[in-house]
């Protein structure tokens, strides 16, 4: 919905500077993310998102990945937060991202596990002892990786490196 003059942001929003101030948190998200998760993952790659050794193909596309889930992220939480200090809602964007990746990285068992239901034995017949272990250990990776990012962004914000939405180009209200 249009609003002001006819654009896709109210007036006093510097449409050329945001985009700027999303490209540069976009970067900081994936930098401080993967390097926040990076010792995590070098020493326990195979507990903690089951990528296998370190330096594999699957655990450099799983952690490529996350790279870009960072960046994603990061644009998310700077539109999402804006100039909002409720916690709840910026560790829901946080919690939001950790567990759908983590969800994302359990592997279902072709041996342990049949299809149509989903059943895949103790305690929970649809997940197994080694898929709560996939999504207790992603979790914790991703937890790391993009608490580390919101926590990066913030004190960006908080030393006015980065700009919260709708304050870049010093039109929007602070």
């Amino acid at each position: 919905q249009e609003q002001g003059g006819g654009g896709k942001f109210a007036d006093d929003v510097d449409e050329q500077a945001e985009k700027i101030e999303s490209g540069k948190v976009a970067v900081i998200s994936a930098v401080s993310g993967s390097l926040a998760m990076a010792p995590l993952a070098l020493l326990l790659p195979e507990q903690l998102s089951g990528t296998g050794a370190a330096f594999s193909p699957q655990w450099e596309i799983q952690h490529d990945g996350l790279a870009l889930m960072l960046a994603l992220f990061g644009l998310v939480y700077r539109y999402a937060v804006r100039r909002d200090n409720n916690p709840q809602l910026k560790q829901g964007v946080v919690g939001a991202f950790a567990i759908s990746r983590a969800i994302a990285l359990v592997r279902a068992s072709d041996v342990d596990c049949t299809a149509l239901p989903l059943q895949c034995g103790p305690p929970l017949g649809y997940l197994n002892w080694d898929m709560i272990g996939q999504l207790i250990g992603g979790g914790l990776e991703s937890g790391v990786a993009f608490g580390a990012s919101a926590f990066a962004i913030e004190t960006c914000f908080s030393n006015g490196w980065l700009k919260r939405f709708g304050t870049a180009g010093g039109r929007g209200a602070e």
